[in-house]
């Protein structure tokens, strides 16, 4: 099976010498990948790569099969994201931001839009101006927006910062439907660790722009491991300079 994303030696360093440097991974449709690290690992930097919200230094994005420079409309009709802290123009509606963000694909109606509004627990505030919205709510509806098109592929960057329970518990729902009944594949960037225990089948680690581990969930769970000590366990190792086991 063809993956749904691969990166070759994916490289972008900045003018502060931060950045990522030389990552290849590959996800398939149905994973749903956790991406971990520290403030300034280079996560929000792989995930703009991957989007075509900045150009690489050097490496190869290949999406749904197709270079991503080569094919990028064609292979972003199929993707829905949402980077760093949702950002609106405040004076309309929720539903307003969503017909906005419905232009930019084929084929979104207004029903498509009242379900996601109403997936995400939105449906009863669509016509309150953004500007009233508290910031769950904000990230809830920068949610509703990255599955608006019934994306192949939705990368999530900080996804639950802002929800509460009841909504950290419908987002964990919702990404479990869509990848186990529809195959959607995710990227998620998150330091609630625990969440991504629950979530994900695979993880990866990056630090200081490194691809430093990967591993299935599955497999440290089994080995008595949970997540949040693998995590531990490789940084450790980083500041040790010692290979991990």
């Amino acid at each position: 099976m063809d993956p749904i994303l691969e990166t070759h030696q994916l490289t972008k360093v900045y003018r502060n010498n931060r950045g990522i440097r030389e990552i290849s991974l590959q996800l398939h449709a149905g994973d749903v990948y956790g991406l971990l690290g520290p403030n300034g690992a280079g996560k929000t930097t792989f995930l703009k790569l991957i989007t075509g919200l900045i150009r690489a230094d050097q490496g190869k994005i290949t999406l749904f099969t197709g270079d991503l420079i080569d094919q990028f409309e064609e292979g972003m009709q199929h993707v829905g994201c949402m980077i760093e802290s949702a950002d609106f123009h405040d004076f309309i509606t929720a539903w307003q931001y969503l017909k906005l963000v419905g232009r930019f694909y084929p084929n979104i109606t207004d029903q498509r839009i009242t379900e996601v509004l109403e997936v995400v627990g939105l449906i009863q505030v669509r016509k309150d101006k953004i500007k009233n919205y508290s910031t769950g709510m904000k990230q809830k509806l920068a949610l509703a927006a990255a599955i608006l098109p019934n994306p192949k592929f939705v990368i999530l960057d900080e996804p639950t910062n802002g929800l509460d329970i009841e909504g950290t518990v419908m987002f964990r729902r919702l990404i479990k439907q869509l990848s186990e009944e529809h195959g959607t594949t995710f990227l998620i960037s998150s330091h609630m660790i625990h969440e991504l225990e629950q979530l994900c089948n695979r993880v990866g680690i990056i630090v200081d722009g490194q691809l430093i581990q990967e591993g299935y969930v599955s497999d440290l769970l089994a080995s008595g491991q949970s997540l949040e000590q693998f995590y531990i366990h490789e940084l450790e190792c980083r500041k040790g300079g010692k290979e991990s086991a």
